[in-house]
């Protein structure tokens, strides 16, 4: 018997544990345990004739928005959490900030928990949870992004103009939103790579408790 590959919700299948995962994802939402793995692409691609949902963030906001019709006309305190687990090194400032939006305007609660590592724009997504949780020996690391730009100087000048304008009006802003960070402390770490595990992640205030039980994040 042969077996094809196949890609569904951006991982590996084959065609004899496609009904296995779609019942385990079925389980998953139920639960309202959703995940953020791999790199935060912001377009479909393929590869070698796969097809790759790259779009994560997305999928995960129109989780978050279903859960919150679900829950319509129910006491914010009274609402089943939505857990969102964490292992990303970042990606699309497009897609991550559309999922920081979400999150920050859901009634519904959602917790977010690291699994590995909270970087760049991921770290932007977990540090705005309800409430922020993180495995021991985690890693976070907060930094003024890369990017790639092509065409003319002028272009190249506005994108540059824009994405300063960004990272001081809206990046700036969230992170001391969401942090013990004092503006003088974020300007004087906005341009370096500031490499932090969960006790540091704890002191600034990044997230609110490091697991020392797994009952806690389930």
């Amino acid at each position: 018997m042969s077996h094809e590959l196949s890609m569904v919700d951006g991982r590996l299948v084959t065609n004899i544990g496609t009904d296995l995962y779609e019942f385990k994802r079925a389980r998953e939402l139920e639960d309202r345990r959703l995940y953020l793995y791999g790199v935060i692409e912001s377009v479909d691609t393929e590869d070698s004739g796969l097809y790759f949902d790259a779009s994560k963030a997305s999928i995960l906001v129109e989780h978050i928005l279903e859960f919150n019709r679900q829950d319509d006309g129910i006491p914010t305190e009274e609402r089943r959490p939505i857990r969102l687990y964490i292992n990303s090194p970042g990606g699309s400032m497009t897609e991550g900030f559309a999922l920081v939006s979400a999150i920050e305007l859901s009634k519904t609660p959602i917790y977010t928990i690291n699994l590995g590592q909270w970087s760049s724009m991921a770290f932007l997504i977990g540090i705005c949870g309800h409430k922020r949780f993180s495995l021991p020996n985690m890693t976070f690391l907060m930094h003024d992004g890369a990017t790639a730009m092509f065409g003319s100087a002028n272009k190249v000048q506005d994108r540059i103009d824009f994405e300063k304008r960004f990272e001081q009006e809206v990046v700036r802003r969230h992170v001391l939103k969401h942090s013990k960070m004092d503006p003088v402390d974020y300007d004087a770490l906005a341009r370096v790579e500031l490499y932090l595990l969960p006790e540091d992640a704890l002191k600034r205030g990044f997230i609110d408790e490091i697991v020392t039980d797994l009952d806690t994040i389930f």
